[in-house]
């Protein structure tokens, strides 16, 4: 258990630029007597008013013209940028508003791996479901991005539709990052073992011990999202502050770090944690100086439920045929 309070991924770097709503334009008015064109009305083809004796004829009023609100101007931030990153790190587009259409969104952002166009698609979330408003979208490939590869990512949103009455302001142009080496973590509950490999050849074997039964280790595929932050945690027979070489897979907590208080079940692999996974020290801090954010730990046979991807950077458990319909906004 965590005492301090985590953010999602636009608290993670991203800078959420507020930006002003326009209020709605209001509308023009008819004046008696006057015509479309500001003109005086008439009432019959000598153009004089009451020509016929005895009576009287008030000017025709034309219905007055309605001017429809300028469209919202939506901001996108847009993470990673300027870094290097491990191969399983999605791209990260954060909105200040909620949108409501990506059709145009997708058209007019494209992506290229070493200079060439790479197919993937991006899967929209709401970010913070409490304000009701702010979204982000991911954009992955279906299979990790290349080691030592470089990303580019072209946004040409300028008065681009966000859906109706709402259009992008166009301020992000483009992001770069680059990929390291192909570092994929494998932590086996069964042998209570992390195995790293490293562009495909073994690199580190280590004891863990993973969650408890009563508080699980999430399975399925995480991707490390912040390293080094101070954090307190408590569980059965501990109350630790200043955690040491922590590198975090859950927004809910899961960390991988070192804990001293529990050496004696990690080298009897016996899982005891409350759901991170618990290094010796100077195991911990060798993966947290060879590792870095967007690296993959795989976790197959964990005791806990399936990683899903708002408890994290949890995208390569949505199914590729799901990926592509988008998600919470349809993208054609």
């Amino acid at each position: 258990m965590i005492s301090s309070s985590w953010a999602r991924p636009a608290r993670l770097l991203l800078a959420v630029t507020s930006v002003a709503l326009v209020a709605a334009a209001c509308s023009s008015s008819g004046t008696s007597g006057k015509g479309s064109n500001g003109s005086a009305g008439s009432t019959g083809s000598s153009g004089a008013l009451g020509s016929s004796a005895g009576s009287s004829s008030a000017a025709p009023t034309t219905p007055p013209k309605s001017t429809a609100p300028p469209a919202r101007k939506v901001h996108v931030s847009g993470f990673p940028d300027g870094t290097t990153v491990g191969v399983g790190m999605p791209i990260i587009a954060t909105f200040n508003a909620k949108i409501t259409s990506a059709v145009e969104f997708s058209k007019h952002v494209t992506v290229t791996v070493n200079g060439q166009p790479v197919n993937g698609g991006w899967y929209f979330e709401y970010s913070d479901p409490n304000s009701g408003h702010r979204m982000e979208a991911h954009y992955r490939q279906q299979n990790f991005w290349p080691a030592h590869a470089h990303i580019h990512v072209d946004f040409k949103l300028a008065g681009v539709s966000a859906g109706r009455g709402l259009v992008f302001d166009g301020k992000l142009t483009s992001i770069d990052f680059s990929t390291g080496p192909r570092n994929i973590a494998v932590v086996d509950d069964s042998r209570h073992k992390i195995t790293v490999n490293s562009d495909n050849a073994q690199k580190y074997v280590f004891p863990v011990s993973l969650g408890a039964n009563n508080t699980p280790t999430a399975r399925g595929t995480k991707v490390i999202m912040e390293k080094g932050v101070s954090i307190c945690m408590k569980g059965p027979g501990y109350n630790e502050c200043g955690v040491k070489f922590t590198q975090r897979l859950t927004y809910g907590g899961e960390y991988l770090h070192a804990a001293p208080w529990n050496t004696r079940n990690i080298n009897n692999g016996v899982d005891s944690s409350n759901g991170c996974t618990n290094l010796h020290t100077a195991d911990a801090r060798t993966l947290y100086d060879f590792l870095r954010i967007g690296d993959v730990v795989e976790y197959p046979n964990a005791n806990g439920p399936a990683m899903t991807m708002g408890a994290g950077y949890g995208d390569w458990n949505v199914p590729w045929a799901e990926w592509q319909t988008g998600g919470a906004v349809p993208v054609s």
